[in-house]
């Protein structure tokens, strides 16, 4: 099957508000982006994750949604919802807590970007890199000093389900540096002040 990118003339970008939620579902489809995750899998230990369904991911996110929280960020291509990143405080994600990988660099608080989705009829237009560049206004904007991310170093195409956590090559460009290097992915930062 071959998917026809839409070239993007305009892009803006917005918190996801209960307002944007269909947007947020829109940008998701009925697959929950990847394997029904709908962005829970860093909000989730490996068993609550495991054990709950694409509904109940879906629900709980929608639940974080209608407490207040604004996890991340939504692109709009032209109008049309087609991409997300989640951004928050690294506290708001269990399983950083809990990995060896990506466990702190240090005791500063710091936010995180920990993944991406971008609609397939978007992707290869550098929406990534300005979601990325939202992200650190967002953080910066919400009093975080600091921002992390954990891209994944490519230098070849890849399956885009591969690149969920962003790649080096895009945080780059947006000023980020690699603050620790652990197996095969980098934690990556920047200075927010």
């Amino acid at each position: 099957m071959t998917v026809k990118t839409r070239k993007i003339e305009k892009i803006e970008i917005h918190p996801l508000t209960p307002e944007r939620w269909a947007d947020f579902e829109t940008v998701f489809g009925p697959n929950g982006a990847w394997a029904k995750c709908w962005c829970m899998w860093w909000r989730m230990s490996n068993k609550e994750f495991t054990t709950a369904k694409g509904e109940e991911r879906h629900d709980a996110m929608r639940s974080v949604v209608q407490a207040g929280k604004e996890p991340g960020l939504i692109a709009y291509a032209d109008g049309v919802p087609a991409g997300w990143a989640a951004v928050a405080p690294r506290a708001d994600y269990p399983r950083l807590q809990t990995s060896k990988n990506l466990a702190p660099v240090d005791d500063q608080p710091v936010w995180s970007i920990p993944c991406f989705f971008i609609h397939r009829n978007y992707r290869r237009q550098h929406l990534m890199e300005r979601l990325i560049e939202a992200a650190c206004e967002y953080a910066r904007d919400h009093g975080a000093r600091i921002l992390e991310a954990y891209p994944l170093d490519v230098e070849e195409k890849t399956r885009p389900s591969n690149v969920y956590t962003g790649v080096t090559v895009a945080f780059e460009r947006a000023g980020f540096e690699v603050a620790a290097r652990r197996e095969y992915r980098p934690v990556m930062r920047k200075n927010l002040v």
